[in-house]
């Protein structure tokens, strides 16, 4: 069976105020939120061929509203500009200094891939992205003790490895 146009805004345009709601409090962004709900409500049409598929629409685009949030937060860039993140012009900087600290930048990042998926996420939302432990819980679905616990782990296991990559790096100068 198909939804048509009637069904469509009996089920679906009814449910927007709330996935609205859903979008806003996990991307923590009006805008973003909007694009979410935006984006959830087309799939909705296109599929709609399968509409009988599903038993609840509600939890169904619920569920699909929190996957395309969550996206969203890991698709944004953490600095809008690397000057940002170096905090002076990069034009001023001789050439060693850039691949320096790009060499360093690099590192960084690849030390955070080396992380648990979890911990990862939750150290790009607290340290990167500026969400608080409460926020946090809410997206992931854990306690406030278990994102704690992450958070010191991933933090505890970049130092180590920074510290090796360091040592590594000063020894074969």
């Amino acid at each position: 069976m198909s939804m048509d146009i009637v069904e469509y805004k009996k089920i679906v345009v009814a449910l927007r105020p709330s996935l609205l709601t859903i979008a806003r409090r996990i991307t923590g962004n009006a805008e973003d939120a909007e694009d979410v709900v935006q984006d959830v409500c087309l799939k909705i049409w296109h599929f709609r061929d399968r509409f009988d598929q599903y038993e609840n629409m509600e939890a169904y685009s619920t569920s699909m509203v929190k996957n395309l949030s969550i996206d969203k937060i890991r698709c944004r860039k953490p600095f809008s500009d690397e000057r940002e993140l170096l905090g002076k012009e990069t034009a001023e900087q001789l050439p060693d200094s850039l691949l320096e600290e790009k060499e360093e930048r690099d590192a960084i990042r690849h030390i955070i891939e080396m992380l648990p998926p979890l911990q990862q996420r939750i150290l790009q939302m607290k340290d990167i992205e500026g969400y608080e432990t409460g926020e946090i819980t809410e997206i992931t679905g854990i306690t406030a003790e278990a994102v704690r616990n992450n958070l010191s782990r991933a933090r505890k296991r970049m130092r180590e490895l920074y510290l090796m990559y360091y040592q590594t790096k000063q020894t074969t100068r």
